[in-house]
């Protein structure tokens, strides 16, 4: 799912500029399919995470051009991704009528929904008809259609082009993270499942059907909190608690899928959040089964995210939930040279939307 594009040339460059850090992932074609070629990145201490990458144009374009330069790479095109509490995202339905009508409608709707004018936003909507339903003779099909509708605001697309532009590089597109992470770690898979970010100081869920986002929700709750918690359980600079965070040794000896009690607090958040997600969403189906739709329910949880490598997460979070919880493999649908395995492994949640970005143009 391609939002914002510009063009239709192909890139392999996908650039993230998150709050911890820039992440870069460089693929090139081989047998139709996306294989690593190269891949870097940076990390922000707790102390800088206040400060936004993009509000620093020059800093960060010239961050990148060092990237590019010491990953050797080659390509001088690239895709960037929005954060997903930065866009407006909702699943709506509008009557079935001629196409600049319909336009209207979905304009009508976004205008009600968005707070922000929309001449201040870039706005996308994608027909979310089935093949099945648009085959059927017109006075058979649904009365009502439902739309994706996207909108992210024009001053924040700006900065991404201004940084893509300063670094010497084309924009090949700007869009929301959701369906860079929905490409990567989602791909072909239509089941209904959770998709759950767990940011440096965010953490975002996504319910996800059939590659669609029905639902998405964030908290103030991601990796910071973390070391936090942990800078305060041993007595430690919040520098040094973020590299031993990720050890579970020093917080001694601990049962199979479990975490410290230091950070339980922190994930009881995350917890009630899906909780509350899942809740809204089987309030949702529940009207969709009312009007006749099927009905969907989550089947799965996937990780990712910086805060995902806190070890155990997966399996707590699976009891806690009594869910199927994963922690996505962002490199499970790319091709990549079999002896750079662990290092991917060790970076992998850290890089969905990175990897998910330079996979857009190898979408069918």
């Amino acid at each position: 799912m391609a939002l914002f594009g510009i063009g239709k040339t192909k890139a392999y460059l996908g650039i993230d500029i998150g709050t911890a850090g820039i992440k870069l992932a460089q693929f090139q074609e081989e047998k139709g399919r996306a294989k690593l070629h190269t891949y870097a990145y940076t990390e922000r201490g707790p102390a800088d995470l206040s400060a936004s990458l993009l509000d620093a144009t020059e800093p960060t374009a010239k961050t990148i051009q060092a990237m590019m330069k010491k990953a050797k790479v080659t390509a001088t095109r690239a895709n960037a991704g929005i954060p997903t509490t930065s866009v407006f995202s909702s699943v709506i339905s509008v009557p079935r009528l001629a196409e600049k009508e319909q336009r209207g409608a979905i304009e009508l709707q976004a205008r009600k929904l968005i707070s922000s004018p929309l001449e201040d936003m870039v706005l996308d909507a994608k027909n979310l008809s089935t093949p099945e339903e648009e085959k059927l003779p017109p006075a058979q099909r649904p009365k009502y259609i439902r739309v994706l509708l996207t909108a992210a605001p024009k001053p924040l697309v700006k900065k991404y082009l201004d940084i893509f532009k300063v670094a010497g590089l084309e924009v090949g597109s700007v869009e929301p993270e959701t369906f860079a992470l929905i490409r990567s770690l989602v791909g072909k898979d239509k089941s209904t499942l959770m998709l759950v970010d767990v940011g440096a100081v965010r953490t975002s869920v996504l319910v996800v059907s059939g590659g669609i986002p029905y639902l998405t929700r964030s908290i103030d709750v991601g990796g910071l909190k973390f070391t936090k918690a942990a800078a305060a359980a041993l007595g430690v600079p919040e520098s040094e608690a973020e590299s031993m965070k990720a050890d579970f040794r020093s917080f001694g000896a601990l049962p199979p899928g479990s975490i410290p009690a230091v950070f339980e607090p922190v994930v009881a958040q995350i917890v009630n959040e899906i909780a509350f997600s899942l809740k809204l969403f089987t309030g949702l189906e529940e009207q969709a089964i009312a009007g006749g739709a099927p009905a969907k329910m989550v089947e799965k949880i996937i990780l990712t995210g910086g805060g995902a490598q806190l070890p155990n997460l997966d399996a707590y979070l699976s009891a806690k939930l009594n869910m199927r919880v994963f922690r996505g493999d962002p490199w499970a649908r790319v091709l990549y040279p079999e002896d750079s395995r662990p290092l991917l492994d060790d970076v992998g949640p850290r890089f969905s939307v990175a990897v998910g970005l330079a996979m857009r143009d190898f979408e069918s």
